[in-house]
């Protein structure tokens, strides 16, 4: 196992800030999107909304980030849509993954200067609160050097996209696998990452894994390492 060589400290944030969490269920990644543009353009107008935390589950989608190699697409557009699968090019760093139902995903939407972070420190966090959402599980995780997101023994469990807009807000966020259909990664090359395996909590853990309580630890976690308070 490889184990990044710094433990994780906690940056040190400001005072604790109210944030709204909003659970959207499952939903189109299109229509999720929209809520998180829509959530930045009111702050950007009125200084007032964020930060947002949503969490939800997608309707199946493949996204496409800025350093996505179209050789990691292993199927056309059209074979894509045959399965059921849609796919957007969009403007979060990394390559290419997959999201669908079974999976938790986290979009928080904050203004990473009112709370004294760097993307750096964001990334650091996406990460370790799925560090600790595996703990709760008593699954054992870490980072890896050089691939973003979260990692066990067995394989990849989480990843992180995120894009930081004008001003250093952050849009898009993390997944991560619960019980998804695994056989979905195969239809592609999962973050550009050859070779490498992609999990589920629930064949790694002892006990029984509900998504709906996997979201609450994952949202609170991330919460309480970005110093919010849930209203």
């Amino acid at each position: 196992m490889t184990i990044s060589p710094h433990p994780f400290e906690k940056p040190r944030t400001q005072a604790a800030h109210p944030a709204r969490h909003l659970r959207l269920g499952r939903i189109s990644f299109d229509d999720a999107l929209r809520l998180q543009e829509e959530a930045i353009v009111n702050f950007r107008a009125t200084g007032e909304g964020l930060p947002v935390i949503f969490s939800l589950e997608h309707e199946p989608v493949i996204t496409c980030g800025r350093s996505t190699d179209p050789a990691n697409l292993l199927l056309s557009p059209d074979q894509y849509q045959k399965r059921g699968i849609d796919l957007r090019h969009i403007d979060r760093g990394g390559d290419v993954t997959y999201h669908g139902p079974g999976q938790v995903v986290v979009y928080p939407i904050l203004h990473l200067r009112r709370h004294g972070l760097r993307a750096g420190d964001f990334v650091r966090i996406l990460e370790e609160s799925m560090i600790r959402t595996c703990a709760d599980w008593d699954v054992q995780a870490h980072r890896k050097p050089g691939y973003p997101g979260c990692w066990t023994q067995a394989g990849k469990i989480g990843a992180v996209g995120t894009a930081i807009k004008a001003g250093g807000i952050t849009k898009h966020g993390l997944s991560f696998n619960v019980h998804t259909d695994l056989e979905n990664f195969r239809l592609i090359v999962p973050c550009g990452i050859a070779g490498h395996s992609v999990v589920n909590l629930a064949d790694l853990a002892d006990r029984s894994v509900g998504q709906d309580e996997v979201e609450t630890r994952l949202v609170g976690h991330l919460a309480d390492l970005l110093g919010l308070v849930l209203i």
